[in-house]
């Protein structure tokens, strides 16, 4: 009778336990559309950045560089290889912890249960065809492992195809300097 007793006390003590969980646990299937939504975020109009858009700055990179294969590590704020670690491509990494953070949240997890956030780009520069095309490939990680990602890869278009901020640099530059040798001529006649 004992023993009966307490194999119901067992049940009745698990299946409890696995109640919380599943309350304050949520569903991973849930966090499938996380990584693609980081990457539209971060490619999208609203990334504008000293003359650019994340597109035009990393097909800038890539082809200034020569290098097909960029990697940003959003949680680390990272960018591989080396090289094209630039201060542009870092100014909406915040932005997208906080999505990642927020979609973490709203669909009950704690927001270190993501270990990795990564972003892979691939820039086509041998293709002439492809002159502004980009693909990136996002996914995240969570703390068992289990990797999550869109279905298909998000391909984005520069806006700018020879977008050159060190040019436009120049150009302003010049056009300041125009405009104070005309201000000083007319205060001169």
């Amino acid at each position: 009778m004992r023993d009966s007793s307490n194999k119901i006390l067992k049940t009745c003590v698990y299946k409890h336990v696995s109640n919380n969980l599943k309350t304050t646990m949520g569903k991973t299937r849930n966090l499938n559309g996380i990584p693609g939504n980081l990457a539209l975020s971060y490619l999208s109009t609203l990334g504008y950045y000293d003359g650019g858009y994340m597109a035009d700055w990393l097909n800038y990179i890539a082809r200034e560089k020569n290098i097909k294969e960029i990697e940003i590590d959003i949680l680390n704020s990272k960018i591989e290889p080396i090289e094209t670690d630039i201060k542009p491509l870092k100014a909406d990494l915040n932005k997208l912890r906080e999505i990642l953070n927020k979609e973490l949240t709203i669909h009950g997890f704690e927001t270190d249960f993501i270990k990795k956030a990564i972003m892979k780009f691939e820039i086509p520069i041998d293709n002439p065809r492809f002159k502004n095309t980009i693909y990136c490939y996002p996914f995240i990680e969570d703390e068992t492992g289990k990797i999550y990602k869109p279905k298909k890869r998000i391909i984005e278009t520069a806006y700018e195809v020879d977008f050159n901020p060190v040019k436009k640099v120049r150009m302003k530059t010049e056009q300041v300097k125009n405009n104070w040798i005309s201000k000083i001529k007319k205060i001169l006649n």
